[in-house]
């Protein structure tokens, strides 16, 4: 007995010792790595920094977990509706988080689940759902685990946008309460019994781009429709991934991934994203890409897809565009609707103000004031206020 236990402890000890050892190689694997990613973005005189996330140190089989994209099949059906040319008055920056109000929920993580497909089209529903209803600054939280148990669009295994934005639109999808996620692939009879009876929907959704996206395109459809689903592939360098803005580096290829835009910025040339991997992984789950990534071999903003509302209503305004000096100044937007259409003014550029009228319904007025453009040396400037889909474009001169 006692040569047992000696035998049994002297095993103990020796998985202690292998666990240890397992541990010391993989933060000097993950060390090095650092390294050879901080060096290649030195090199190559990137605009971001690496360094540790909540994911980069994952066993290289958990970090694929992260991903799950399965990428749509080329059918004839994936004709993109465009957006282009460049709609006109377009600001040089949009981010649905400051639009003025928040249209975008909170990071969420998905876990060892490769359901990124799920997440990414849950959140443009919760974008899409806050802008239909105009409630800005909400966390309208809803079920990712319906999409990964009920279906049929994917599994913690990889999954399509395409069949999810089916679902979301045929079918919809209830509150998070109705179904936590777990990170499984679950059963769906563990869901609420009548969830099919109280869901967020879209009206229809279509195609922005394929294989052969724009940054245009992409733009444009930022503006028009709201936060984005796409894709993108992902390279090592990416798990590493702090802040700045990313263009791929160094690495090989990890997997297909879904993400949402949420944003672009043109003056220094990139989208803004939204990421599944929780808060502790880039600017508190949020990541900025360089335009120039639309192109092998990272190719963001293949099979970007837009959510759209569908409205009988027609709307009109009056003036459509207004130019004022550096000094500033006000106005007046004059709105003619249907007696039972609703709709939102949302000013597109943070030196618009809208000071009355930013909802109603029917026929109505919408006052704006335009902040003073008076800094040595400003430039004339172009913005926007959206009405019902309507846009008014305000000119400003410069000193």
């Amino acid at each position: 007995m006692a040569m047992k236990k000696a035998i049994s402890q002297k095993a103990m000890m020796s998985g202690l010792v292998m666990v240890v050892l397992l541990f010391f190689v993989s933060a000097f694997s993950f060390a090095s790595e650092l390294d050879g990613i901080r060096a290649a973005i030195k090199e190559k005189n990137a605009k971001w920094i690496a360094g540790e996330t909540s994911v980069s140190g994952l066993p290289v089989e958990l970090r694929k977990e992260r991903l799950g994209l399965i990428k749509p099949k080329v059918t004839d059906a994936e004709k993109p509706v465009s957006v282009e040319p460049p709609l006109l008055g377009l600001s040089p920056s949009l981010d649905w988080r400051l639009n003025p109000y928040n249209y975008v929920t909170p990071v969420r993580d998905q876990g060892n689940c490769g359901s990124c497909w799920a997440f990414a089209t849950t959140g443009a529903l919760e974008s899409y759902t806050l802008i239909k209803n105009n409630q800005p600054d909400t966390d309208t939280d809803l079920a990712e685990q319906i999409l990964v148990s009920c279906s049929r669009a994917g599994s913690c295994g990889g999954g399509y946008i395409d069949r999810a934005s089916d679902f979301i639109q045929d079918t919809g999808l209830p509150e998070e309460s109705c179904y936590p996620y777990t990170a499984a692939n679950g059963n769906c009879r563990r869901a609420c019994t009548d969830w099919r009876l109280n869901t967020d929907r879209i009206d229809s959704w279509l195609y922005v781009a394929t294989t052969l996206p724009t940054v245009d395109a992409i733009k444009n459809a930022l503006y028009v429709y709201g936060p984005l689903v796409t894709t993108m592939d992902v390279y090592t360098d990416f798990f590493s991934y702090k802040s700045g803005i990313y263009s791929y580096t160094s690495g090989s290829y990890e997997g297909g991934h879904a993400v949402l835009i949420i944003g672009y910025n043109d003056d220094n040339q990139y989208f803004i994203a939204k990421n599944s991997w929780g808060t502790g992984w880039g600017e508190g789950g949020f990541f900025n890409i360089a335009y120039s990534q639309i192109s092998y071999p990272v190719e963001f903003g293949y099979w970007t897809i837009a959510y759209k509302q569908e409205s009988s209503c027609t709307y009109s305004i009056s003036p459509t565009n207004q130019s004022f000096p550096a000094a500033g100044g006000s106005g007046t937007l004059t709105v003619t609707a249907d007696t039972s259409c609703s709709w939102t003014a949302v000013s597109n550029a943070s030196w618009i103000t809208i000071t009355s009228g930013s909802s109603g319904t029917g026929n109505g007025l919408v006052q704006y004031s335009v902040a003073p453009n008076i800094k040595k040396k400003s430039r004339t400037r172009t913005g926007t206020i959206t009405v019902a889909g309507q846009r008014f474009t305000v000119t400003q001169s410069g000193v």
